[in-house]
């Protein structure tokens, strides 16, 4: 049952990937840019590899403050990457906080809510590279030229 939830999350994920727009940010580029990125239940695939682990919980304390989703996204020597939370707003429109652990820096940007938003603009911008490596550089310019929390 849990590889057939697997499975369909792995497809579902596979065809919002093919359709959605990411962020144009004319970041510098590099040979290393992801052909394909996939998801499943607990990791992000870049060119059909295994790169990130991911973690999602539900109801987490931080701050003092009920969250009803907060993610992780880590390396797979398990040191954690991206974390974020992801709310509705006064509005009821879902919008997310994202700590660029590598940076130390709070990111927002109301068209990045959740992990597939955030991998597949990473990648698109050669922040995520496809041997698993991150582009620090284009990580702080991607950061710099996107971020809404001002």
């Amino acid at each position: 049952m849990m590889r057939l939830l697997t499975i369909s999350l792995f497809v579902s994920s596979l065809a919002f990937a093919q359709n959605y727009k990411t962020l144009e940010l004319q970041l510098p580029k590099n040979s290393l840019e992801p052909k394909s990125v996939k998801f499943s239940g607990d990791a992000v695939y870049l060119d059909d590899q295994k790169c990130f682990n991911y973690i999602k919980k539900h109801d987490v304390i931080i701050d003092n403050e009920t969250v009803p989703n907060y993610f992780e996204i880590s390396s797979l020597d398990n040191k954690i990457l991206f974390s974020g939370i992801i709310k509705k707003n006064e509005s009821g429109v879902f919008e997310s906080k994202i700590k660029f652990h590598p940076i130390d820096k709070v990111y927002k940007n109301s068209k990045i809510t959740g992990r597939n938003d955030l991998i597949l603009n990473l990648s698109s911008n050669q922040v995520l590279n496809n041997n698993c490596s991150l582009n620090l550089e284009n990580l702080r310019l991607f950061y710099e030229k996107s971020n809404e929390n001002n």
